[in-house]
């Protein structure tokens, strides 16, 4: 990282942002007027509008608290579907990009364009359903049990690379691939995180912003233990035994 530390902490944000690791609170609060009156005030269990000649009066008064209710789930669903669309379509992609341009600095200097790469690719789909899939298996063992969620997380870890040097390869294979990659090793890669845990809460005390300095390092290291996995998967066994 020495050479390219800040192209390296500018495609980690990215991919931070991209992974959904942001979380969102929608938060209101109102405040009624001495003067005027045109809130909304509480007198035991019933909802008083000082100012039933007011716009968000008369709406109240039409639809009530049930339509209220009715139309802030519609609003917050299609928030979450919106926030959903964007990390599969955009985000995923974003993601991988980045995670190439880590791979691509075990060896050679990345370039940070590598980030779109995705986009530009005939692979796109097969990238994005086997993401999804991806998703919804660590999903689904998480809430079968956090433990066994825990272990796939892991299992899968490896995805995101396999489908960077392999694009067209296809989502089971690619699953099944990373699980043969880190059987024995899922403990090590947990330790592994357990390792970059003090730096994190040490960049969250400097305002947070530290957290973003570190990511870099973490990023760079799980690009080089797929080098190190994909290659113990790949090298031959000598057959020892006399012909």
């Amino acid at each position: 990282l020495n050479k390219y530390y800040w192209k390296a902490f500018a495609v980690a944000l990215v991919i931070a942002l991209a992974g959904g690791n942001e979380n969102i609170v929608f938060n209101s609060g109102g405040r009624g007027s001495s003067s005027e009156g045109s809130g909304v005030r509480f007198e035991g269990r019933e909802v008083v509008i000082n100012n039933s000649d007011s716009f968000l009066g008369r709406v109240f008064d039409t639809i009530g608290i049930p339509g209220i209710i009715a139309i802030s789930l519609i609003v917050a669903v299609m928030i979450i579907i919106l926030f959903l669309s964007l990390r599969v379509f955009i985000g995923i992609p974003l993601e991988i990009g980045g995670r190439k341009f880590f791979l691509d600095g075990t060896e050679k200097e990345p370039r940070v364009g590598d980030l779109s790469w995705v986009f530009r690719s005939k692979s796109y789909p097969n990238i994005v359903i086997t993401m999804v899939l991806r998703g919804v298996y660590i999903l689904l063992w998480t809430l079968l049990l956090i433990i066994p969620g825990i272990v796939k997380h892991y299992s899968y870890k490896m995805v995101p690379y396999i489908l960077v040097e392999d694009p067209e390869i296809d989502s089971s294979e690619a699953i099944r691939k990373s699980m043969d990659m880190t059987l024995g090793h899922k403990m090590d890669m947990f330790v592994l995180d357990l390792s970059f845990l003090g730096w994190y809460i040490l960049g969250a005390l400097m305002f947070g912003i530290g957290v973003f300095l570190v990511h870099p390092y973490y990023e760079a290291t799980y690009a080089q233990l797929y080098k190190t996995l994909n290659h113990e998967s790949y090298t031959p066994k000598v057959n020892l035994a006399k012909e």
